[in-house]
């Protein structure tokens, strides 16, 4: 198997462009909402964290507490009370004690937040399906197994560089 033969590049330059792309948006979100720096990466996970499907990584079934946050984030105490405090001064979420551990706080999304991301992604997310819609379900598997690969491959990625820089 020819590591860098044309098709192959091909493909990877595609999804390289994919996820720039993809990160652009996003940036475009957090400039529209008057996010900065981490902002729109704490907000997304808070937002994700309440759904709990996965979509970005976070599956546990219950709101994200500032300790996970900061995890997530890969940010000391003091940062994350700093970026939960501007998004909470922002409307973009709330804090709320834990009804089963009242030492516990959870972040929650403000409907505001919940709105405005489900309004901006939407609208991708319904011209991605059109885009899907183009192929066949065993065409779609392929690409499942592929772009699960491809995460998985930069999650370990990832975590090497950050292990060993």
């Amino acid at each position: 198997m020819e590591r860098h033969n044309p098709g192959r590049r091909r493909t990877a330059d595609h999804l390289y462009a994919s996820a720039l792309s993809l990160a652009r948006t996003g940036e475009a979100f957090d400039r529209l909402r008057g996010l900065q720096g981490v902002e729109g990466e704490a907000l997304l996970l808070v937002l994700e964290a309440s759904k709990a499907d996965g979509r970005s990584g976070v599956t546990e079934s219950e709101p994200i507490t500032p300790g996970r946050l900061g995890r997530e984030l890969r940010l000391p105490s003091a940062s994350v009370t700093a970026v939960v405090d501007r998004l909470e001064r922002g409307g973009h979420l709330r804090r709320v004690r834990d009804t089963g551990d009242r030492r516990k706080v959870l972040l929650l999304p403000t409907e505001e937040a919940e709105r405005a991301h489900t309004t901006y992604w939407g609208g991708l997310d319904e011209r991605i399906v059109e885009v899907m819609e183009r192929f066949s379900p065993e065409e779609l598997s392929i690409v499942d197994r592929f772009l699960l690969g491809a995460t998985a491959v930069t999650e370990g990625y990832r975590a090497e560089r950050e292990e060993h820089p």
